[in-house]
């Protein structure tokens, strides 16, 4: 039962550390300078991000128009039926 004790003590005294650092944090306004420095970074990622995702997606879309040019198919004339067609079951 000691141990018990001792553990919710324990427990209860870093709780209230932790509080008294975020409190001193917050009034120093350090915490506001991590908060700052996360939301810059987020703001960058997402910046770069869009950029990398823009020059892909406008590669993809000139290379659709490349592929739909060149790639065109050939159809050789002959006498076909529906038992030559792929993928019958």
């Amino acid at each position: 039962m000691i141990k018990g004790i001792v553990a919710a003590v324990l427990a209860a005294l870093i709780l209230a550390g932790v509080i008294v650092g975020i409190i001193g944090l917050f009034f120093s306004g350090a915490l506001m300078v991590i908060f700052g420095f996360i939301a810059t970074t987020i703001i960058i990622a997402i910046i770069l991000l869009f950029i990398v995702v823009f020059v892909f997606a406008l590669i993809v879309f000139f290379a659709l128009f490349y592929f739909m040019a060149e790639k065109k198919p050939e159809v050789k004339p002959g006498n076909y039926s529906l038992k030559e067609e792929k993928g019958k079951n």
